[in-house]
């Protein structure tokens, strides 16, 4: 797998050719959250997509097979990260498609750099201008999942200001025991062939080895009167179960040209429970920045339906 050596970090990527000669669609860049990597896009999601933009993913520094360095992990730096990659690539102007982190670091890249942007869509993320704490005992469905998270020996204080990422932590040190009783696809076997515990494994190495945990806390240059600057039109898919809900509804006050759109029956992790869902409704908004007379129909290879996830995993 190919590999970009940048300034400050060298980063594993993934480009897929387009299933068009010209993809009319251009070139859509797709950024994975915390804890994850590139093989956070399944073929459900990469395989529409690929009718009518050109993909390119990467592994976030610290991430699947990209380099670890022992700083860098703010959502600034990762911005810059984002635009040394591109320059590398020769990607003048590209589509964004963030979850999570990577919705942060999609939406800052496009105010920093709004010419380089043609539209962002945000998959479930988070913003600390517009929700400061993610607490559990805020979250509805945190009253089915303590019992569950305790069976497996995980204890968590649900008034932590960052409860959702000390929850993260806890399932990746969870899934990396062979024996764990916690069996969730959170953390998914990457592109690279690495499995899933060693995905986790490898987040957890970077607690211990890095300062990502001081660098989440700086500021993350997303501030309201930035959010109102942006520029490129912006969709906010969001599960309606999601517990960073809050982020994607305030957004409607501040972003200019944003359509918030809620995805059934899912959490935070819909990308992974509902990829049809995410990729059908990236599909109609992109078709619709390209301004031309596309049928979104000739795109779309399947009906708009797929498998009711678990009752448990829709609300994750």
């Amino acid at each position: 797998m190919p590999v970009a050596r940048l300034p400050t970090v060298s980063l594993n990527y993934l480009r897929f050719p387009s299933r068009t000669d010209t993809p009319p669609g251009g070139d859509l860049v797709l950024i994975h959250g915390l804890a994850a990597s590139l093989g956070f896009w399944q073929l459900g999601i990469v395989r529409p997509l690929s009718w009518l933009c050109r993909l390119t993913t990467y592994d976030l520094r610290g991430h699947g097979r990209s380099e670890i360095p022992a700083t860098g992990y703010s959502i600034p730096q990762m911005a810059d990260d984002l635009a040394a990659l591109l320059d590398q690539l020769g990607l003048e102007r590209v589509h964004l498609l963030g979850h999570s982190f990577g919705g942060a670091i999609a939406l800052l890249f496009a105010s920093r750099h709004p010419e380089r942007v043609r539209s962002v869509i945000l998959a479930d993320a988070r913003l600390r201008a517009l929700q400061p704490y993610h607490r559990l005992r805020d979250w509805n469905d945190w009253p089915r999942w303590q019992p569950i998270l305790r069976r497996a020996g995980i204890e968590l204080n649900e008034s932590e200001p960052e409860g959702g990422y000390e929850l993260l932590v806890a399932m990746a040190r969870a899934q990396s025991r062979e024996t764990s009783a916690l069996a969730l696809p959170l953390f998914p076997p990457s592109a690279a062939g690495v499995r899933g515990n060693g995905t986790a494994q490898r987040w957890l190495r970077l607690q211990e080895a890095t300062s990502i945990r001081q660098d989440l806390r700086l500021p993350d240059g997303l501030t309201p009167a930035v959010l109102r600057a942006i520029r490129p039109p912006v969709l906010g898919l969001y599960g309606e179960n999601s517990p960073v809900l809050p982020t994607g509804r305030a957004l409607r006050r501040l972003c200019p040209h944003y359509d918030l759109q809620l995805v059934r029956n899912a959490g935070h992790f819909f990308p992974l429970t509902r990829p049809r869902r995410l990729a059908h409704a990236s599909l109609r908004f992109l078709v619709a920045q390209t301004g031309l007379p596309i049928r979104f129909e000739q795109l779309f290879d399947g009906p708009d339906h797929e498998h009711e996830p678990q009752p448990l995993l829709a609300t994750l």
